[in-house]
């Protein structure tokens, strides 16, 4: 029988999970999956449960002109819900929004989504001991891979499946969190903190919050995604961008970031540099975007990747320059 505790603080809810070896749950969507299919990475089907619904203070979200302050118990709802978001960071919200279902969205965290294990049905099969389940090989690599990367960069070959993550990629964005036994919070750029990332977060973490810099005025704002179908399923590709236009119509910001197409979400360097400094005519708007499968290393069965992502591309700038623009300033001390 599996073990549920309900800790009142943050402090509470670290050192149960040490103590008990116990797994983090907030929303649950995708904890309850895994628990369902034995695929929690090392831990048996009934490990304790660190409940986190009691923990004051980490499901809002506060905003001025340094910046806004993501809770990482908030709901994806409730984030693409949120005025300032809308307004300031809305690549952040359309990313939100467009995400799963809203039966999902209603439930689902912040932190749980950046933290969310890859859809591979090889990992998510409970008769297959993949990498990330202490076996030797990445079973997608040889077996079916339809939907995983098309820029392989890892021995394991599943996109990573945060939308959330991608658009806070787009926007700079850093998670703080913290680790038992240090009594100052920790802050990591998004990537690091990814369960498929670089760095992984150190046993018994806890992220509190996500971190928006400042917002960039007169930012105009797309997120596209292709997907197999419209509503509910994870994106074969997808794309956040966000422009600014000089009062010359050159463009003076671009920031261009990928999702679905490799271990973890990418920033496009040479589409942005492409576009940087240029009027963006039609003919400039399809150069840039072919250059986002520059790097790729497609597996047999993903190269269609390429073209949809391609495309996500073309159609996310060309959506951004119809955008309305963000405002000039702020909107002040905003907390909810």
């Amino acid at each position: 029988m599996t073990t549920i505790s309900f800790p009142k603080t943050v402090d509470e809810a670290m050192v149960r999970a040490i103590e008990l070896g116990g797994i983090y749950r907030a929303g649950g969507t995708d904890l309850s999956e895994r628990r369902a299919q034995l695929a929690v990475h090392g831990q048996a089907a009934l490990a304790p449960i660190v409940d986190l619904r009691d923990v004051p203070g980490l499901d809002s979200v506060a905003s001025d002109a340094t910046g806004a302050w993501i809770g990482g118990l908030i709901t994806l709802a409730a984030l693409a819900e949120h005025r300032s978001i809308i307004a300031l960071w809305p690549g952040v919200a359309q990313a939100c929004e467009a995400l799963a279902n809203p039966q999902i969205r209603a439930v689902a965290s912040v932190a749980g989504n950046l933290m969310q294990a890859p859809r591979c049905w090889y990992y998510r099969h409970p008769d297959y001991a993949c990498l990330r389940k202490g076996g030797s090989g990445c079973h997608a690599r040889e077996g079916d891979h339809l939907w995983h990367v098309c820029f392989d960069q890892a021995p394991c070959v599943a996109p990573h499946p945060s939308t959330l993550a991608m658009a806070l990629l787009a926007y700079d964005a850093e998670v703080e969190y913290l680790v038992p036994g240090e009594p100052a919070p920790n802050r990591a750029p998004v990537l690091d903190v990814l369960e498929t990332g670089r760095q992984g977060l150190p046993d018994g973490a806890l992220i509190t919050t996500v971190r928006l810099g400042p917002a960039v005025h007169r930012e105009q704002t797309a997120y596209v995604r292709a997907s197999n179908r419209a509503h509910a399923e994870w994106a074969l590709a997808e794309v956040t961008v966000r422009l600014v236009l000089a009062h010359d119509g050159t463009l003076e910001f671009v920031r261009v970031a990928a999702g679905g197409v490799a271990p973890t979400p990418l920033r496009l360097p040479r589409v942005e540099a492409a576009l940087l400094g240029s009027t963006p005519t039609p003919e400039l708007l399809t150069k840039a975007s072919a250059l986002a499968s520059d790097g790729a290393k497609p597996l047999p069965m993903t190269a269609y990747k390429l073209e949809l992502l391609e495309g996500c591309v073309l159609e996310a700038l060309e959506r951004a320059l119809a955008a309305p623009m963000t405002p000039t300033a702020p909107i002040p001390n905003e907390a909810d």
